[in-house]
């Protein structure tokens, strides 16, 4: 398991609090019927602004808080 410093935990934790559930944008998705949804931040959104996976992410997000929801 990668090993992150406490300073870039509070940040990740930090950007997800600020970001979470906001709108990112729009997107046409349906193969038969086709819709515009609009995506909101999510998880694999934090991964790939920080450069991560999704687990590391995820992980950082609900296993390093220290119980804080």
């Amino acid at each position: 398991m990668t090993k992150f410093s406490d300073e870039f935990i509070d940040e990740v934790q930090d950007y997800w609090k600020d970001n979470k559930g906001k709108f990112t944008g729009k997107a046409e998705t349906g193969t038969h019927k086709k819709r515009i949804v609009e995506k909101k931040f999510g998880c694999q959104d934090l991964a790939d602004h920080f450069n991560l996976t999704f687990s590391q992410a995820n992980r950082i997000i609900y296993v390093k808080n220290g119980g804080k929801k």
